[in-house]
């Protein structure tokens, strides 16, 4: 399949890599199927691309590149709506928000993605300290 992307311009992608948000992500509700691609070779950054719209691109980082104590649980509800069924087939990422002064990852509502039935979901967890806005200091 042919996609236009943000970064990448337009790029040949395998219909299996795509994976299905069925609620959307909040602020981007009417996109449902986006693809992680790499922003770069050995960069720990990813673009979270929608399949749908070329300007709809969320930069991404793996959470415990940055922050090793990282801790997320998933309620049943989550579990069940993204059909997990084993932990090893969970990805967890954080959305960056990048500016010229500093880099911060969302760490209070990472996008989960069941990898083997490619869903996808944005959670809020609750009772944490972690913030929407936490520095990251190296990229």
């Amino acid at each position: 399949m042919k996609i236009y992307t943000k970064f990448f311009g337009e790029i040949i992608i395998d219909d299996n890599d795509i994976i299905t948000f069925n609620s959307g992500i909040p602020g981007f509700e009417e996109y449902k199927k986006f693809i992680i691609l790499d922003l770069e070779s050995k960069s720990t950054l990813k673009c979270l691309q929608s399949t749908e719209s070329k300007d709809v691109c969320l930069v991404i980082i793996n959470p415990w590149d940055y922050f090793n104590d990282y801790q997320i649980e998933l309620s049943d509800d989550e579990v069940d709506c993204l059909e997990i069924e084993k932990e090893e087939d969970v990805l967890v990422y954080n959305v960056l928000t990048i500016r010229q002064d500093k880099i911060t990852a969302n760490l209070l509502a990472p996008i989960v993605i069941n990898s083997l039935k490619k869903k996808g979901k944005q959670i809020i967890l609750s009772n944490t300290n972690y913030k929407i806005r936490q520095e990251i200091v190296c990229l």
